[in-house]
């Protein structure tokens, strides 16, 4: 006669598995992936854009704390972000800027919860051995 598992190892093992799923499921939602400007138009979920900041294009309203600037990734394709928050302090010197957001479709402009900005200035004398 075979033993049947305790009651309450299987409902440990229950537990333990939904545990997982949710856990799983939790870091699938917060994962944003890195897209195209036309990928990043039509995608339903956050992305994430990288490209240079058109020169000239950069807006700050400080009455709203809003930051406006033009996007431009490698392949030329361009688009208007829109940040709601305090502009980078280093914003103005960036050579790269990763937008972390949705696009809305209505207003044609990706709408910004997070900004990565990389300024290689900050860097180049660590780079040149001094």
């Amino acid at each position: 006669m075979k033993k049947m598992p305790k009651k309450s190892h299987i409902i440990a093992a229950v537990i333990v598995v939904l545990a997982l799923i949710m856990a799983m499921y939790s870091f699938k939602s917060t994962l944003t992936t890195y897209v195209s400007v036309s990928e990043a138009k039509v995608s339903r979920r956050p992305v994430q854009v990288a490209g240079i900041v058109v020169e000239g294009s950069k807006r700050y309203d400080l009455q709203n704390n809003m930051l406006v600037f033009t996007l431009r990734e490698d392949s030329g394709d361009e688009m208007a972000v829109e940040y709601d928050g305090h502009k980078p302090a280093n914003f103005d010197d960036v050579t790269k800027v990763v937008s972390t957001g949705k696009y809305n479709e209505k207003r044609r402009v990706f709408v910004a919860r997070e900004l990565l900005v990389k300024c290689p200035t900050k860097y180049e004398e660590r780079v040149k051995g001094e």
